[in-house]
């Protein structure tokens, strides 16, 4: 078998970008090969990285063995690495057995749930923020924190204040299109492969593929037990698991609008072709729609002048959810559709 030819950050480090999210095939090297430039910048300057996981819980697991690969592959010859609690070191391999390694501070752990926690600490070496696993596989509980984008927005400020040589790598397995950034950024469609910019020139994304890599991990135990299943798709193929036409479609030029709902920051336009019967769901809505009194908040935190509160027992959910169960209602797009799927679990749908 060829040798295997895992990923280089270098084209994506390369474009200066304040915030990069890399996704691809699961086990393609993406936290390896951030790791391992970030021990570069070491190299070169003494700078150091932030290495960062959702939740405290995952960091646990993750921490103790961050460097694990680094040091298995000899990457760095006559050096080693040690964790202590939530803090890297580094330091020359000692020529003497006898003699303690002068270890040297390399990178700091930090869960983004408890950023908060941190706003009063410096990072003034800190030159990389790596936020690995950033897309969630699962959508089973813990899911994403309850203001995601806002958590990253600080962490990034503290540890940044007014430097501009810092940036946030977000690392992510392909597979799904619903996620805060992309909801941030107004992404609703699977990107396209290679590099694309969002927001200006603010949001770098790269969807990596490599079917040299893909066809090698098709050939492992595991490739050959998912062969032809949606499990390839995602896990190798590095296809999005939610993007699928299903129930998508154009609103008609006939459709009417008849109310706007907003759940968690996230707006909706209903709306129906009294020709067809079919309800169409859109992330627009006519510019007039809160002066016209066609609008609802689904949580308190949602509330603002000329919409109306709604309790999520009133025939009015139920009527939202039972549309959905009929097949009656269309998206503009995927990411739509599975927001709207969203909204309608934490209601109650099930």
């Amino acid at each position: 078998m060829a040798e295997r030819k895992f990923y280089d950050p270098s084209r994506a480090i390369s474009y200066n970008a304040p915030l990069t999210l890399v996704m691809s095939m699961r086990s393609y090297g993406k936290t390896y090969g951030f790791t391992r430039e970030a021990i570069k910048d070491w190299m070169r300057d003494r700078s150091e990285f932030v290495y960062v996981r959702r939740y405290e819980t995952e960091l646990k697991t993750a921490a103790p063995k961050l460097f694990d690969d680094i040091a298995a592959h000899n990457e760095f010859p006559g050096y080693v690495f040690k964790m202590a609690g939530y803090e890297g070191f580094i330091a020359k391999q000692p020529l003497d057995e006898d003699e303690k390694p002068d270890w040297q501070p390399l990178c700091h752990c930090v869960p983004a749930s408890k950023q908060a926690n941190y706003k009063g600490v410096a990072f003034p070496k800190v030159k990389k923020i790596i936020w690995d696993e950033y897309i969630r596989m699962t959508k089973a509980p813990p899911g994403y924190l309850p203001d995601d984008m806002g958590a990253l927005f600080n962490l990034f400020k503290t540890v940044a204040r007014d430097r501009t040589n810092v940036h946030m790598y977000l690392l992510a397995n392909t597979c799904s299109i619903v996620n805060p950034l992309f909801l941030f950024a107004g992404i609703r469609d699977e990107p396209k492969e290679g590099f694309s910019w969002h927001r200006g020139k603010s949001i770098l994304i790269e969807y990596a593929k490599d079917e040299v890599f893909a066809d090698q991990e098709r050939a492992t135990p595991v490739g050959r037990l998912i062969a032809g299943t949606a499990y390839e798709d995602e896990m190798i193929d590095a296809e999005f698991h939610d993007s699928t036409d299903t129930f998508i479609a154009k609103k008609t030029k006939r459709s009417a609008f008849l109310y706007q709902v907003v759940f968690q920051g996230m707006s909706f336009g209903v709306w129906i072709d009294t020709s067809t019967g079919i309800y169409y769901i859109t992330p627009k809505v006519p510019s007039d729609a809160e002066q016209r009194g066609m609008c609802y908040a689904l949580t308190a935190d949602d509330m603002r002048p000329n919409l109306f509160m709604i309790d999520r027992a009133t025939p009015f959910i139920k009527k939202l959810t039972g549309l959905y169960r009929m097949g009656v209602c269309y998206f503009d797009s995927p990411a739509t559709r599975e927001r709207w799927v969203k909204m309608l679990r934490l209601l109650g749908l099930r």
